[in-house]
């Protein structure tokens, strides 16, 4: 065997010339880049999550979603019509009826009116109290 020198290798084709003109190369600082110009935006627009300034709801619309009252003048006549009226008829207590299906047909109709039956019924229509 002959002993020489080893043959060098030449440098792979698939590396470009220029490390700069690499297509991934390239795309990385398009991405840095875009990611520079938000940064910049955001912190130009304020601190807030969004960057634009929206002005909050007051308390109560933010609570309830809505203004105004939860059980209007027209709603509670119509409480008085129908749930006041029924428990007269029905004979209902506070929570028990005379007759059976009067319980689960007045508290159906409660639940229809929803914060109407916070303010309750006036005491000329209101039920009799078991004593």
């Amino acid at each position: 065997l002959i002993a020489g020198p080893r043959p060098t290798r030449a440098a792979p084709n698939h590396l470009p010339a220029d490390p700069s003109s690499d297509p991934m190369t390239l795309f990385s600082r398009a991405i840095v880049l875009v990611a520079v110009v938000c940064a910049a935006e955001a912190a130009a627009l304020g601190n807030t999550r969004s960057g634009l300034k929206v002005k909050q709801p007051g308390t109560a619309t933010a609570m309830a979603g809505l203004e105004g009252e939860a059980c209007s003048e027209d709603e509670y006549q119509r409480y008085q019509k129908i749930v006041c009226k029924l428990e007269k008829t029905c004979k209902c207590a506070e929570t028990k009826c005379e007759l059976d299906f009067c319980s689960t047909y007045v508290h159906d109709w409660k639940k229809d009116f929803g914060a109407c039956v916070l303010k309750g019924c006036p005491e000329d229509t209101a039920a009799p109290t078991e004593g």
